[in-house]
């Protein structure tokens, strides 16, 4: 198969399984219905003016709130942090390091269950009358950033070591190393905290579980009550449109100002940098404290009160949910190793594209409430019965949700392979399935490993989509945790929490510990 063949058929299969079933919900609430209804345009004035009602303007508001605040607060934690781990001489910061991304292994709605279970109303570990309630927007906010700091710590990390250290050399010759800091070091590697600050924006824009686990009523939330407990697909669809529109404007900008700085980078640096601050000994101490109190709020204490709540029943849970734990299992390798595939060949034939970014990154900006009733409006019917009613709908779901992140991760391995070696083989007349096998995929190994770690995570995590399309007699451990919640069988949501966060973190640690060479790098 020839590289122009094998780019127009990976490309038609993008835009067939990831694009079109958006455009199409889109395109049939609003082109058709104008077209052909006489009524349309009177429907469509009295759904636009939802947007002037007062209730969903404070839900969008709070909306806002929830995901800068939870943007801001993460940049709060990481961004020192990562400071700490890459440019002081913090006592024991390479295992520090480490540990610091454990949390982003916790699904954010295991957190909220572990904090309500020890401080909410249906907890019972707290026996003493409290004089806060932790169901309001700032628990959330917090929960929310315990869980996503470490997207910023490792991108900022990252971005340290890929300086150019000579630059930080030649001035501390002249200047003080505060100065140094503050006037070469943040300027340089601002556009990889920004990248970073708006990629849990926009995750933290369409959350779910969170808002719903803490009784907050949020816009995601409301579109996904519109259509699933009102069945008013059109409301659901229109109350979607102002998240849609601002997430494409981050994207737009991101696009155009943020392109170039890599989503995930790569050191080149073998050398250890020198420590750009020289921490006295009480820095360290509060250092410490602030470190450690961190990551034991994020992930100690609630793996903590999970296993105590659950009253390791974890057997009986295992029992209880096998068929869950196996399908979810399941369905995250599938979905990872689809989802690396895929991201492998839309990165190496877009990589000279100026514009692809915008489409790669669509899905990012559609709530996941939407994503999962464009796949129900665009598979649901007699000539689809394959796809909807079995598992493959869960899926694409998951391909849409989470391929531009697994893109976006792989692309800088991908990106930093010499353009010389692939022309070198064009010389020697290699063929392209040739080249890709002997030269792209070897070189961009670390890549493939990054890029299936992070779908399995984001696919076993998953709650939002597979909710809405799971088909009948299929169904994922998060939406049983979910279901369980409701029924207030606190043990068992705790016990199968645990298991969920095993399934998680068990692969992932084997996988990271078997490549050293990508664990020297993180």
């Amino acid at each position: 198969m020839s590289e122009k063949s094998l780019k127009f058929i990976v490309f038609s299969l993008f835009f067939i399984i990831i694009i079109l079933p958006i455009l199409n919900l889109f395109a049939s609430i609003f082109s058709i219905q104008l077209l052909y209804d006489s009524s349309a345009i009177t429907s469509l004035v009295n759904y636009i003016s939802f947007f002037y009602d007062p209730r969903l303007i404070t839900i969008f508001a709070r909306t806002l709130v929830f995901a800068f605040g939870t943007a801001v607060l993460c940049m709060c934690i990481g961004v020192p942090m990562a400071f700490l781990f890459e440019g002081t001489n913090l006592p024991g910061k390479s295992f520090l390091k480490i540990i610091s991304y454990l949390p982003l292994l916790i699904p954010p709605y295991i957190s909220a269950i572990a904090w309500m279970e020890f401080l909410g109303a249906r907890g019972d570990l707290v026996s003493i009358s409290l004089p806060f309630s932790i169901y309001n927007l700032h628990t959330a906010i917090i929960i929310m950033s315990l869980s996503m700091f470490p997207i910023i710590t490792l991108l900022t990390s990252l971005a340290i070591r890929n300086l150019d250290s000579k630059l930080e050399e030649t001035a501390n010759l002249v200047t003080s190393k505060k100065k140094v800091l503050s006037k070469i070091t943040l300027p340089l590697i601002k556009p990889q905290i920004l990248i970073a600050g708006f990629f849990v924006f926009i995750l933290t824009l369409s959350e779910y579980g969170v808002p719903s686990m803490l009784r907050i009523n949020t816009y995601s939330n409301e579109i996904f009550a519109q259509f699933s407990a009102f069945f008013n697909l059109e409301s659901a669809v229109i109350l979607s449109l102002p998240l849609v529109f601002l997430a494409m404007v981050l994207i737009t900008i991101y696009n155009f100002w943020l392109k170039d700085k890599s989503f995930v980078t790569i050191s080149t640096n073998s050398n250890k940098k020198n420590n750009l601050l020289e921490l006295s000994k009480l820095q360290k101490i509060i250092s410490l404290v602030f470190v450690i109190s961190v990551i034991t709020l994020a992930f100690f204490i609630p793996l903590s009160i999970l296993l105590i709540e659950s009253k390791l029943k974890l057997i009986e849970a295992l029992i209880l949910a096998h068929n869950q734990i196996f399908n979810s299992l399941g369905l995250a390798l599938l979905g990872a190793g689809l989802m690396t595939i895929s991201a492998f060949f839309v990165a190496y034939f877009s990589k000279n594209s100026k514009y692809m970014d915008l489409f790669i990154l669509l899905p990012i900006a559609i709530p996941s409430s939407i994503i999962g009733i464009s796949l129900i409006y665009f598979w649901n019917n007699p000539c689809a019965n394959l796809i909807y009613t079995t598992f493959i709908i869960i899926i694409i779901g998951y391909l849409i949700q989470f391929l531009p992140f697994v893109i976006k991760t792989f692309s800088p391995f991908l990106n930093q392979i010499s353009a010389s070696a692939e022309e070198s083989a064009k010389l020697a007349r290699a063929g392209f399935l040739k080249r890709i096998l002997k030269i792209e995929l070897p070189l961009a190994k670390q890549g493939i490993i990054a890029g299936f770690v992070v779908g399995f995570v984001l696919c076993l995590r998953e709650l939002g989509t597979t909710l809405l399309v799971s088909p009948p007699g299929i169904q994922t451990l998060p939406c049983r945790i979910e279901t369980l919640m409701h029924y207030g069988n606190a043990e068992m949501v705790s016990s199968l929490s645990i298991i969920l966060i095993l399934m998680i973190l068990i692969p992932v640690v084997m996988l990271l510990l078997t490549k050293k060479e990508l664990l020297s790098k993180i």
